[in-house]
Order: C-alpha cells, then structure tokens, then sequence
C-alpha cells in the first residue's frame, strides 16, 4: 500500500498517529474523535445531532462510540453551576490527548466581557497578508455547553434569568390568602364524561381531555331533554366522512345542529282531551275536535244502556250459579 500525503495550506487539524491507531477504539469512534476535533471551539454536537447528519451510522451506533471515548479518555462531560444566575450548564470537553476520569479540565469560560491587556491601543506586529494556518496541536480541547436536563428547569440564557423576587414590604396590608378551588360542575362532570364514552367509541372523534371539557356545555341540553347516551351517540357518530380533519369542531357543529325539539310537559292532574260531541276520550296527540266517530270517519258503535245492563244482570247470575255449584259438589265429597 503506498500512501501520499499532501501538504495543506489551510484549514486542518494535526492528530498523532497514537490517537488516530488508539486500538481501544473502533473506527467509527476514531472518525467521530478526529470529527469533533476538526470542528471549531464553542461547537454543539451530541449523539442526536451526529445521528442527524449521518443517518447511515444510526444514533444507537454513535452513542456506544461515543461511550468508547468516554472510557478512553478523549470525551468528557462535567455539569457546573453558574454562582452569579445559579444556571446549570453541561460542558463537553474533546481532547486529542486521552484525559483520566477526575483528572482537571479546563475551566469553562466566564459570562463576563474579556478584558484585553491594553484596551485602545493599536495592534503591533506588520501584516504580510498571507493567510498563515493555525492547526491545533497536542493537547487541544474543544469544549461546549450542551443544555441542562429538563429536570433543573433552569432558565435558556443567562440574558433571560428572571429578575430576583422583591422583598415585602412590612408596612403594607396582608393580602387575604387564596381560598380553595372551586369544586367541578356535577353537570359538566356528566356532560364530558358521556361525551368522553361515545368519542371513545369512534376513533375518528378523538378528543383529547382538555377539548372534552370545552365541548361539555354543549351536551348539557341533551341531558335535558331526555336524550340518552344511545341517542347522542348515534346523533353523533352516523353518517361520518372518511376523515374528520378536526374533530372537536366537527362535534360543536353536531351537538348545536342536531339537538332535538324541547318535548312538550304535560301536568299529570289534568284532564284529557275530549270528543266536542260525545265527550269520548280523543286519540293520543289529538288536543281539541271531533273523534273519529262523531266525525264520520269511522263507524259509530252506539249500544243501548238498557241492553249493557240487562247483559250484566245475566252474567252476574251465571257466577252465582256456578259459585253455588261449586259448593255443593265439594260438600258432597266430604
């Protein structure tokens, strides 16, 4: 194998051969090493974004090389607490010299303005306008601060830490302290739980909780007029399109347009509505007018009172016939 190098004029990065043949590392750590290496200091790169510029490795590859690093040496990370914001900061230190774990790093840099040896003064020196490389030697570290775990819950930007609380002041009144939370409506409690069963029932109508509660004034009027949850949910949830883009919408539409007709109290104590002529109980739904009968819609079947009554006489003698019967046969028998 016959290996030519060529000499670089600009942009590049000098490693040992020791590090780029360290045998403790694979070699997609050694070009995630000499990659990190090459990029300027202050850069932000983690596992997830070398997985998003090189999909091919995959995230699960680049974070054990990563762990190859750590355990060689080259790759650091130390959290540290800023004693002016008390903001958390995770610093990454590369370096192209393999570091002891608990070994001192270099400190991180400060937030204060860097202050010069000479401030004003000219630079001195004579510029020969060529472009005259800085490659990076041994020992060089390229250091960067990641983000704090969302568990600190520390503030973005120093620029954006929130301005220290005010202390009270003793001579102003005690504001009244606050009372407990309002309980629930009972009914909007109701109202979203049955909305919540019949939006469970179609995947289609998917709502999450918070839009479940806004929906539930809606259905309130359902509940009363007497509609039950098989009536909602099939006023709700026949004749859907293919897709429902927006469910909650497409919900508030239904529930305001397909609400049913207020049904008609009627006082139990009051009487029922009759025939104009023959005083006949009137149909159901029937209010005021004529029956059928008196209407001449259908055939009139008028009876003699004193038929009704002779009938009834006969029929009440047959009983008692029969009753004494009955008796008489069973004394007979004992």
């Amino acid at each position: 194998m016959r290996i030519h190098l060529s000499a670089p004029t600009r942009h590049y990065t000098v490693l040992r051969d020791e590090v780029l043949r360290d045998p403790r590392l694979s070699f997609t750590a050694r070009g995630i090493l000499v990659y990190l290496l090459s990029l300027p200091d202050g850069s932000r790169e983690d596992a997830r974004t070398l997985a998003d510029k090189h999909p091919k490795v995959g995230r699960r590859n680049i974070s054990k090389a990563l762990d190859e690093l750590i355990e060689a040496g080259y790759y650091h990370r130390r959290t540290t607490r800023d004693p002016d914001t008390g903001r958390i900061r995770c610093w990454t230190y590369v370096t192209d010299t393999p570091i002891p774990a608990g070994s001192p790093l270099p400190m991180p840099p400060g937030s204060g303005e860097p202050a010069g040896p000479n401030p004003g003064a000219f630079p001195s020196g004579r510029n020969t306008g060529e472009d005259v490389p800085t490659p990076r030697g041994a020992g060089a570290v390229a250091a960067h601060a990641e983000d704090p775990p969302p568990a600190h819950d520390e503030p973005a930007d120093p620029g954006d830490a929130p301005e220290p609380e005010a202390l009270p002041d003793p001579g102003a009144a005690a504001q009244p302290k606050a009372g407990p939370a309002p309980e629930a409506d009972p009914q909007i409690t109701e109202a979203a739980a049955i909305l919540a069963h019949i939006t469970a029932a179609e995947p289609k109508l998917t709502l999450s909780p918070r839009e479940t509660l806004t929906l539930a004034p809606l259905v309130i009027p359902w509940l009363e007029r007497g509609c039950s949850r098989l009536v909602m949910l099939h006023a709700l949830t026949s004749g859907l399109p293919e897709r429902v883009n927006h469910p909650r919408g497409f919900l508030a539409h239904r529930l305001r347009d397909k609400l049913p007709a207020p049904r008609a109290h009627r006082d139990p104590a009051a009487p029922l509505p009759e025939c104009a002529e023959c005083r006949d109980p009137l149909p159901r739904n029937q209010h005021t007018g004529l029956c059928a009968s008196c209407a001449g819609v259908a055939p009139a079947h008028v009876t003699d009172p004193s038929t009704q009554t002779a009938n009834f006489a006969a029929r009440v003698a047959a009983l008692r016939d029969a009753v004494r019967e009955r008796r008489a046969l069973a004394a007979h028998t004992t």
